[in-house]
């Protein structure tokens, strides 16, 4: 990864490496972040809750049968069923992502409490 970024806070640039990410865990809801060194504003990743993770790892499991479908030379029916499932899982997750960007906010930001992770 290693890419710099700026702090919209303070306006100190900074590597985004391993190590400035971190996640928050509240009930069933992960936010993951990563801070500034400098003043430790936290900027929003991804928010996951349960259903949300099952997409994430269905998805990636479509995505690996169409890769190994290529390979095999899958007819391409079978493909199109694969590519088809993956569109739904996509826009799922599409239309999920803002109420999950909006409560992962709320919780990275102290208005919903949170644990660390």
């Amino acid at each position: 990864m290693n890419e710099t970024t700026i702090c919209n806070k303070c306006g100190r640039e900074f590597m985004l490496d391993k190590q400035r990410f971190s996640s928050i865990r509240e009930g069933d809801f992960v936010v993951q972040y990563f801070s500034c060194p400098a003043c430790g504003e936290r900027y929003h990743v991804f928010t996951s809750d349960k259903e949300m993770r099952e997409l994430v790892g269905r998805r990636t499991a479509v995505q690996a049968q169409i890769r190994m479908g290529h390979a095999k030379k899958f007819n391409r029916k079978t493909l199109r069923k694969y590519e088809q499932e993956l569109e739904r899982i996509k826009r799922k997750q599409e239309k999920m992502m803002p109420t999950l960007k909006a409560t992962g906010e709320k919780i990275l930001h102290g208005e919903g409490g949170g644990q660390n992770a």
